[in-house]
């Protein structure tokens, strides 16, 4: 198979972090509505879990995994827009930015893709939220953005900017 093109891809997308004093910054960071945290210590690797088919009205069929992550025909993979939100994000719900590399899947005409591996390199500065412990989702996002290495931009443009500024640099 040959590539449509080769490096990497920037990304845009939403975390949810999760506040708790309990949990490490290392595993605060997790998709929207995924439950696998990110990687904090280097580029988190797609992985595609085996999925269960519970049609009632059909025998119970368990699917395995795929070989590589992500795959066509499949939902797998680590999720990123084309384009930045422009809506602002309530804590617990960052918006940020990703290089992703590998295996990408492109959805063009719905303004997604979907890769093997993704790092996150910025993150929207909090603007207060509607969650429950937006203080400690703040310090937490701080943290993780900390460990990451990543920046922290002001809006949308800022965090355009500053993604192409880090993919021109790889």
């Amino acid at each position: 198979m040959i590539p449509d093109r080769t490096g990497i891809v920037v990304g845009y997308r939403t975390w949810r972090v999760i506040p708790s004093g309990w949990i490490a910054p290392s595993e605060s960071l997790h998709a929207q509505t995924g439950h696998k945290s990110w990687s904090t210590t280097g580029p988190t690797v797609a992985v595609c879990p085996p999925r269960v088919q519970a049609d009632p009205n059909k025998p119970l069929l368990v699917q395995s995994a795929c070989e590589t992550s992500p795959e066509f025909g499949c939902s797998c993979g680590l999720y990123a827009r084309y384009e930045p939100t422009t809506e602002t994000q309530p804590l617990p719900y960052v918006a940020g930015s990703v290089l992703a590399w590998g295996r990408v899947v492109h959805h063009e005409k719905r303004s997604f893709f979907r890769a093997e591996k993704a790092l996150p390199v910025a993150f929207v500065r909090p603007r207060g939220g509607g969650g429950m412990f937006p203080k400690e989702a703040e310090a937490k996002i701080l943290r993780v953005a900390e460990e990451l290495g990543a920046g922290l931009v002001d809006g949308p443009e800022e965090l355009r900017e500053y993604t192409e500024r880090e993919a021109r640099g790889w």
